[in-house]
């Protein structure tokens, strides 16, 4: 039997309770363009059939982790790390899908200029049917994505594509339970170089993940470390000022989710889409979800 040869990119995904969306994910792989890939997938202690429906996938390059119990968001991404074999590592969140041309692309650009660590890209927005609402074109250079890192940094976390040895260097903070992307890439920037493809190659269900109990976990979180980092570096004024700002963020939110304008302060966060893009959208999701998946049994 033929040895299989290491694959250059280790696509990673920790899921928890996702359910049948993590097929939709997994379909967005085995469509890509680039083929020199393995999908390491790990449950965090899913009590739903997360974890049956993943170990239903037969492919060699398809691996299968479980951590037992619910060890948190952090914990299984650097265990993920540490599982990878690739040179590089491409983050997926266990619910979105990847655009056909995705680790193409971002192999490409990360493989053409050796300074960069992490290249992100931008986005598609899908709703609650998955139909497109918005894309959000990334901005391109290092200078551009951390021109105001204690607002946030414009690179989108599901989208990243990294050298292993970048998060090894940066682990991700198992003390906290959200915001771990933010204050991932706040502890780095100024040591990293990142960069994104501009084009939007990752469909996010932005629908259901966009909710008040989130938005205020997420400020909390970012108000204590954004207070703690700038406190640490001498800038006492701009800790007070940030962690000010964050819950001052989380009460315009609730005002708004409370006066019934939740959709049109979600559409602040994409552009429209024309008519050629939304055609082209709907195309390439057809295309995902009927990709086939090998299978030991019906999935």
């Amino acid at each position: 039997m033929k040895k299989m040869s290491k694959p250059l990119v280790s696509i990673t995904s920790a899921f928890y309770n996702t359910g049948p969306l993590l097929l939709d994910m997994v379909r967005s792989v085995f469509a890509q363009t680039y083929k020199n890939w393995e999908l390491l997938l790990l449950d965090d202690g899913s009590t739903d059939n997360s974890l049956e429906i993943a170990k239903s996938i037969e492919y060699p390059r398809v691996k299968v982790f479980s951590n037992d119990t619910n060890k948190g968001r952090s914990y299984s991404l650097n265990r993920l790390t540490a599982l990878s074999n690739g040179k590089y590592i491409a983050r997926m969140d266990s619910d979105d899908m990847s655009s056909i041309t995705r680790i193409e692309k971002q192999v490409q650009l990360i493989e053409s200029k050796a300074d960069i660590d992490v290249v992100g890209t931008g986005m598609c927005f899908l709703d609650g049917n998955d139909k497109p609402i918005g894309h959000w074109h990334a901005r391109p250079s290092h200078e551009q994505i951390c021109s105001q890192p204690y607002r946030s940094l414009n690179i989108a976390h599901g989208t990243i594509l990294g050298k292993k040895s970048w998060f090894e260097k940066h682990h991700y903070d198992e003390s906290l339970p959200y915001a771990i992307d933010f204050n991932l890439f706040l502890r780095s920037y100024e040591q990293s170089k990142f960069a994104n493809v501009s084009e939007p190659l990752y469909y996010y269900r932005f629908d259901r993940s966009f909710n008040l109990k989130k938005q205020f976990f997420d400020r909390y979180i970012s108000a204590k470390f954004l207070f703690t980092h700038y406190k640490s570096v001498g800038l006492l004024n701009k800790a007070i000022a940030n962690f000010i700002i964050q819950y001052g963020k989380f009460v315009a939110t609730m005002l708004i989710f409370c006066i019934g304008f939740r959709n049109k302060l979600m559409s602040r966060r994409f552009e429209a889409l024309g008519d050629s893009d939304r055609i082209f959208y709907n195309k390439e999701i057809e295309i995902i979800k009927n990709t086939d998946i090998p299978a030991k049994s019906s999935i």
